[in-house]
């Protein structure tokens, strides 16, 4: 199964600027509830290496991979940055999710 997502360019430049990532650095996006008893969901990042199955998207010199599991998160889904938000306006919007 293969899913789609976009990346905007400035998301991976933004993560290279804030973060210290490093063109050449795999990222793992993954899903992670946002705390004890709320029950909302959000995506995570972190170094990682590529396994086999997931989706991989190079974006900027950096890759960005999935895991199968996590695919009905991010499938449909747009990561972006925006500036207006200050350093930290990252942004995840998902249409084939309720209630985002």
């Amino acid at each position: 199964m293969s899913i789609t997502l976009a990346i905007e360019p400035a998301f991976s430049l933004a993560y290279q600027r804030y973060a210290e990532f490093r063109p050449g650095d795999t990222l793992r996006l993954y899903v992670r509830t946002s705390g004890p008893g709320t029950g909302g969901l959000f995506y995570a990042i972190e170094k990682d290496e590529a396994m086999p199955g997931d989706a991989v998207f190079e974006v900027e010199g950096l890759r960005f991979v999935i895991r199968p599991a996590d695919f009905w998160f991010f499938d449909g889904g747009k990561l972006a940055f925006d500036p207006a938000y200050g350093e930290y306006g990252f942004r995840f919007s998902n249409p084939r999710l309720a209630d985002q």
